[in-house]
């Protein structure tokens, strides 16, 4: 009599289970329809923050101005690199008052101006526009009359280190932008004659070409005169790059660069002195 109702029931209760069952299948679908829409966005449209990321540090990593100044020009209407283009422009910037600093050393002359505009007028207008303006303001002289008397015969130099003021302007010049590989060159003369911030700045190029043993030999010959070369020294010497591992030598050096000034081996010196176990200071 009850068997006809129990099959009623039994029914009711699978038919429940399936609809159930049914609603979270659905669901579960769904979800897994949105995230795969999710991955496909991606697929199609790979530029994530990541990748701009990316692209800004490969830009910083170069030593020239123009490539930031072209991507500035090139995604300048793009919101979503909106963070990107802030950093690009300030390093942008940075980099162009470094260049305005070394020109403010330069004699305002109008063949020192050419080589400006020449050289940054795309990047860097205001800077080389200023420099135009030193130019502009400076007295115009009348060239020298020529001697009329002959000359002695001698043997005509740049100066008594035999290194021209042209060659150490391009030097220091291009290591305030970072164009190590253009600055191997322009210091090679210089640093070879005896000039102490160019033998210095063969060491940090050398050291960043990651050629340890030339970057030793340099930063060796500057280091008694120079604090960056000292600096360098103690870096090499810490980390065992082109020496052995020696941390004594390391403080030797970073103690002498910080007597020149080096604000980064002072660092590195409270460093090292806050690491040291109690009682070995």
């Amino acid at each position: 009599m009850y068997r006809p109702y129990s099959c009623l029931l039994i029914l009711l209760f699978l038919s429940g289970c399936a609809s159930v069952d049914g609603d979270r299948l659905s669901k579960a679908s769904s979800d897994l329809l949105e995230r795969t829409g999710q991955v496909m966005k991606k697929i199609v449209n790979p530029q994530t923050p990541n990748s701009y990321q990316r692209e800004q540090r490969a830009l910083f990593d170069q030593p020239y101005i123009d490539p930031l100044t072209e991507y500035l020009a090139e995604h300048r209407d793009d919101p979503s690199r909106a963070s990107v283009l802030h950093n690009v422009e300030r390093e942008r910037d940075l980099r162009c008052e470094a260049i305005a600093e070394e020109y403010a050393n330069e004699p305002a002359t109008n063949a020192m101006l050419q080589r400006y505009q020449a050289g940054y007028s795309y990047s860097c207008p205001d800077q080389v526009a200023a420099f135009a303006e030193r130019v502009k303001r400076q007295p115009s002289t009348p060239e020298p009359e020529p001697r009329a008397e002959p000359e002695p015969a001698t043997v005509d130099v740049a100066d008594e280190s035999g290194v021209s003021d042209q060659a150490l302007s391009d030097c220091y010049l291009l290591m305030a932008i970072r164009n190590y590989s253009e600055a191997r060159e322009a210091c090679q003369g210089p640093a070879d004659n005896g000039d102490v911030r160019a033998q210095s700045n063969m060491a940090i190029i050398f050291h960043a070409f990651e050629d340890y043993a030339s970057a030793r030999v340099w930063a060796e010959k500057a280091a008694p005169a120079s604090g960056e070369a000292a600096f360098l020294l103690g870096q090499m010497y810490a980390t065992g790059r082109g020496v052995g591992q020696d941390m004594d030598q390391a403080v030797y050096w970073y103690t002498e660069a910080a007597k020149r000034g080096h604000k980064q081996a002072q660092a590195a010196l409270d460093r090292h002195l806050e690491d040291l176990p109690a009682g070995d200071t």
